[in-house]
């Protein structure tokens, strides 16, 4: 966690970031330094020693079998949205930091930041990673 806390105030950067850090996205994104969401969690756990993937749907996929229940999220679990009931339709993940909180990089023209956890019809789940 203190990998991704240490990214706060870093833009939103669409494709950027991975497992070594901050990078220029793709487009539109090309001149904008900084992580998208599934980049900041790649980085956060590689920073760990645990590879978790790339994008959002590859982290679930990679992980789908240590899946915790929104009642039992831990520091350091990883939450996931969806537009639909398939993990294709994953598009949103964050780290969740304990206290109702998680560190996310939330959309374009936004900074890596603390965020309420939020919940409703397009929450998908959470995973440990480490578990």
């Amino acid at each position: 966690m203190s990998a991704a806390r240490s990214q706060i105030g870093l833009p939103y950067s669409w494709g950027g970031g991975g497992a070594n850090g901050p990078s220029y996205g793709i487009t539109p994104d090309t001149s904008i330094y900084g992580f998208d969401c599934s980049g900041l969690t790649e980085y956060a756990y590689a920073r760990a020693g645990i590879r978790i993937g790339g994008t959002s749907r590859d982290q679930w996929w990679n992980n789908r079998n240590k899946q915790v229940d929104a009642g039992g999220l831990q520091p350091g679990d990883l939450v996931f949205w969806a537009s639909g009931s398939s993990y294709t339709s994953i598009y949103h993940v964050a780290l969740y930091i304990g206290g109702n909180q998680m560190i996310e990089a939330a959309t374009s023209g936004t900074d890596v930041r603390v965020s309420s956890m939020r919940y409703g019809s397009d929450y998908y789940g959470a995973l440990r990673p480490s578990a």
